[in-house]
């Protein structure tokens, strides 16, 4: 039996960190941590970005919330 967990870092609207487990459970056997993440993630132009501004022009979210980490695991139960 294969376990993934995905945790997004992701900011508040206060602007904390707020960890986000994200349920994995479609076609687990054949879901890597690189497609899991891959599929819940969302590129975002910055709307507020111009050039020399020093200013992202872009970044990854996840239901509209800036990602600032994420962390990723997959083991079969016998740790492998």
């Amino acid at each position: 039996m294969k376990i993934l967990v995905l945790i997004f870092g992701v900011m508040s609207s206060d602007g904390h960190l707020e960890l986000i487990k994200i349920p994995i459970s479609n076609q687990i056997k054949d879901i890597s941590c690189e497609k899991a993440i891959e599929s819940n993630r969302k590129w975002e132009l910055n709307p507020h970005y111009t050039e020399g501004n020093n200013q992202v022009w872009g970044y990854y979210t996840y239901k509209n919330r800036p990602i600032v980490l994420s962390y990723c695991s997959d083991k079969g139960v016998d740790g492998k």
